[in-house]
Formats: C-alpha cells, structure tokens, sequence
C-alpha cells in the first residue's frame, strides 16, 4: 500500500505541474477549496491517528519528534522560494531559484514520502487518512513549482525535469523509511510518528490556511471541515 499511494502522490505532483505547463495556470478558487479539503484531513490525520498512536508507545519521545519537525520545516521552508513568495494564492515575481531551494523543495517532497510510510505504521485505516493528505498537497506542491520556474525565466522543459525530480522524492522517502520501521522500539517508533504529526500539523497550520484567509471564498469555511468529516468516516468505517 506504502508503493501504490507513493506512486499516486508522483502522478498528482506531475498532474498539478502539467496543468501548469498547458493550460498556463490553474484556477486559484478551484485549488483555494482542494487545499482547504487537504488542510483538514492532514489536521484530522495527525490528531486522530498519527499522534495518539505515538502518545500510547512514548509521549516524550512523540513530543521530541513533532518539535523536530516543527524547526525542521520551518528551516526548510525558509531556504524554499515559497518563503518569500505569494506561492500559488498571490502574484509575484521570482528572479530565480537557486539550488538550495531546489533542495529545500526536494527534502520537503522527501519528508512527504516518510509520512506516507510511518502512516501505515498504526493501522490501514490510518495510512490512507495519511496518504490522501499527502497526495492532495502534492498536486499544490506541483503547481507551486512549475509556476515558480516559469516566473523565473525557466523553460516548459527545465520545468519538467524539475518536477519530475520532486515528485521521484516522495516516493523515495518512503522507500527508505519502510525498512527503517520494522522492528524499531517504542520510543524510537513515536519519534518518528512526532516527526510525521509535527510536519502535518505545520504544513496545515503554517503553511496552508494562512493563505486560505487572504482568498476570501465563502466555499472555504465549508469544505475545510469536508476533510475532518472524512478522516472521521474513515475511521468509523474502517474498523
């Protein structure tokens, strides 16, 4: 299941990129009501699932990992050309993307493929509330940069390599975290559960609704809740 959501989150990285790349950009009301949807079932995901499934092996090493992935992100994100950019909710203008942001955009894509895997670590039900997440962000993730490139003087075809080299990151994060999660202590188990709610919740939180209060769509406050209910159904249903 880790492989075939994995492979998903790539073809919604690479779709949100494409619309980009032919259609010249992606309707921002359209994308404000997919990401309010996304922002609540990561949310969702991470206080019903991910984190009191950490809490129940080792509160303070779950606590150590989600404040591990706070300063995380937020390092990252600084060196990450969305920092200092509208990103996909306002206009701007970007010189260029150094390396760095490249690799800031590429860790985070990398972090996104060791959520999916340590999803799957409490139960099924819990890897796919995860994994939805993770692929509804993904097809952001791949607008955010074949605009950024585009604005930035990059070429269609510089934009697709690009992309396709975020997209590859996801699934090889969780290709590296799965034999890492067998066997592991209880301890090490909930750090690594920290880490996987911490980013959710800051993604969601830091990165996500800020945006979504500077669109002004009456349909966002509706649809936010949407992936609360879902992750909730999910739960009731899957057990």
């Amino acid at each position: 299941m880790v492989i075939i959501f994995s492979i998903l989150a790539v073809v919604f990285t690479l779709a949100g990129a494409g619309t980009v790349l032919k259609f010249g950009g992606f309707s921002k009301k359209a994308l404000t009501r997919a990401l309010a949807y996304a922002a609540g079932v990561l949310i969702s995901a991470a206080l019903l699932d991910i984190i009191p499934a950490g809490f129940s092996l080792d509160a303070k090493s779950l606590s150590y990992g989600a404040l591990a992935a706070l300063l995380a992100l937020f390092t990252f994100e600084n060196f990450a050309a969305h920092s200092f950019c509208g990103e996909y909710m306002e206009d701007c203008e970007v010189r260029d993307i150094g390396t760095v942001a490249l690799a800031a955009m590429g860790l985070h894509s990398l972090l996104d493929g060791f959520n999916i895997a340590v999803g799957f670590a409490p139960g099924m039900v819990s890897g796919i509330n995860v994994a939805l997440g993770v692929i509804l962000h993904k097809f952001a993730d791949g607008v955010t940069l074949a605009s950024l490139l585009l604005h930035s003087g990059r070429t269609p075809r510089q934009a697709v390599k690009f992309s396709l080299w975020l997209a590859a990151a996801t699934p090889a994060g969780a290709f590296m975290a799965a034999p890492i999660l067998k066997d592991l202590p209880p301890g090490a188990e909930a750090f690594m559960m920290g880490l996987s709610g911490g980013s959710f919740l800051y993604i969601a939180l830091a990165d996500i609704l800020p945006r979504l209060h500077k669109t002004y769509d009456r349909l966002t406050p509706v649809v936010f809740p949407l992936g609360f209910v879902t992750v909730f159904l999910m739960r009731l249903f899957g057990k």
